[in-house]
């Protein structure tokens, strides 16, 4: 009794349709009861009678509807009060539209990640996660050392971002029992040890981590770039050659020597085909944030994936980093990155580049640990020549020790990105790809008219020699002659 009494208590709106509904009932059995009574009915009364039971009918049913879904409503309300991580429009509107969402293809690395996840897993439900793996990346623990198998990198943080239960999986997934608990061994992530059990029982990487999305309920998919061992090598300014991601990295750090090249140790690596797959069909391939060379340039080093990409009809997107990364991209601007990527990717296939131009404070700087960085500065006069749109946006964010990327603001860009009709709202510089081409024809021409006059100069410059070489040999036989004739009146 108590259950039924606290329905019809205020806030709860549903009074009203338990009212509609008694009286659309006793409408109903007035005319029901005064219809079957009456044996005189003229024209008038008859249609008067229908409307009525009609009209209670759908009464009894839409109040029925209606106070069930208020019901549902103000139950997913305490429910999301309860737990704050609850979203309630999420919860009633959600997934249906998730599921209709974009596809979009995300090829970084890093804390970037994990973080850009975050923000899409709002939008949609078909998000693929490519990640670098190599088997000397830091988050390797004795788990995996014990194995055969490649390290997963930083899969482990893209589970705890896609899964609809973030704060909580994250806790669990970085959890590491004392080596004196019932867990036994050295100490290690929950998350890893799992990882490396999917992969001990499936018998290889690739299957194991397609069954994290249903063992986790994420919302998108995981894939790793490739399933072959990765090695990424690195030729440095000064000449120095390193192996190993994590070794660049330390490199890079330690000396501050710029990095001129990257590339792979063994050339045939293969990529993984979920990821091709998932390429092909994209609404939108994203490329970044994170690190440049270690975790973003490394994935288009595959044959397969940067052919996938140039091929792919998706819109390119390039996000660049907020800041710099000391050692590895020291005082490089967004012209510098864009012209990296294109450097490995191919010339003119990004579409749009994100980058930040928020304020960074010097006080923020000290403030979050970031005085060997620097802010990535816009240079726009250094990339007018390239076919892309740059859009300029406040993404600045401050987490603990570091500053990141608005994770809502930045999917919401990439999301508008897919819809023609949002585009124009973004704050976007384009470059017109008319006055690229006029330049490309001025320039052939210039170098045509160059080529001309270095082959005119060439002609001058044999002819020249060619009349200099008859003019010495004009002379000797003139001064023969004359040596002659000279003999000859000696002897005379």
């Amino acid at each position: 009794m108590k259950s039924i009494l606290e329905w019809l208590k205020p806030g709860a709106r549903v009074k009203r349709y338990m009212i509609m509904q008694i009286l659309s009932i006793a409408i109903l059995i007035f005319c029901l009861v005064t219809l079957k009574s009456t044996y005189d009915l003229n024209k008038n009364m008859l249609i008067a009678y229908v409307f009525l039971i009609t009209l209670s009918a759908f009464g009894v049913v839409f109040s029925f509807i209606l106070a069930q879904r208020n019901i549902l409503f103000t139950s997913l309300k305490n429910l999301s009060k309860k737990n704050k991580s609850i979203r309630l429009r999420k919860l009633l509107y959600g997934d249906p539209k998730l599921r209709k969402g974009p596809k979009v293809v995300v090829i970084g690395g890093g804390s970037g990640l994990p973080n850009l996840l975050k923000g899409l897993k709002e939008y949609t439900t078909n998000i693929t996660a490519v990640v670098n793996v190599s088997e000397d990346d830091t988050t390797i623990t004795s788990a995996f050392a014990r194995t055969d198998y490649l390290t997963t990198g930083d899969i482990r943080k893209c589970v705890a971002a896609l899964s609809t239960s973030e704060n909580e999986m994250s806790k669990i997934l970085t959890y590491k029992p004392d080596s004196n608990s019932s867990f036994g061994g050295e100490r290690q992530s929950v998350g890893n040890t799992i990882i490396s059990a999917l992969i001990n029982t499936s018998g290889s990487l690739a299957k194991g981590i397609e069954k994290i999305p249903e063992i986790f309920k994420m919302q998108g998919n995981i894939y790793p770039v490739t399933t072959d061992n990765l090695v990424l090598c690195a030729s440095l300014e000064n000449g120095e050659v390193v192996v190993g991601k994590q070794n660049i990295i330390d490199r890079v750090t330690e000396v501050r020597c710029p990095i001129k090249q990257i590339f792979l140790k063994e050339g045939s690596i293969k990529s993984h085909p979920e990821v091709i797959e998932a390429i092909r069909s994209a609404n939108v391939i994203v490329l970044g944030p994170g690190s440049l060379y270690t975790s973003v340039a490394s994935n288009l080093l595959i044959d397969e994936v940067s052919k996938a990409i140039i091929k792919s009809r998706a819109k390119k997107v390039f996000v660049a980093n907020i800041m710099n990364q000391p050692g590895q991209t020291d005082g490089y601007t967004l012209a510098r990155y864009v012209n990296e990527i294109e450097r490995y990717i191919g010339k003119h296939v990004l579409d749009y580049a994100i980058v930040n131009n928020g304020e960074i404070t010097e006080e923020m700087i000290k403030d979050f640990n970031q005085e060997n960085s620097t802010p990535v500065k816009i240079d726009l006069e250094n990339i007018s020549n390239r076919a892309i749109c740059v859009i300029k946006e406040d993404l600045v964010l401050t987490a603990k020790d570091s500053i990141i990327h608005d994770a809502e603001r930045l999917a919401e860009i990439i999301i508008s990105i897919t819809k023609s009709k949002k585009v124009g709202k973004l704050n976007i510089v384009k470059v017109n790809k008319k006055n690229m081409r006029k330049k490309k024809i001025l320039q052939s021409k210039r170098n045509n008219l160059n080529t001309k006059k270095n082959n005119v100069l060439q002609k001058n410059k044999i002819t020249r020699k060619i009349n200099k070489e008859k003019e010495l040999k004009i002379q000797a036989r003139t001064q023969a002659t004359i040596d002659k004739m000279k003999k000859a009146v000696k002897k005379g």
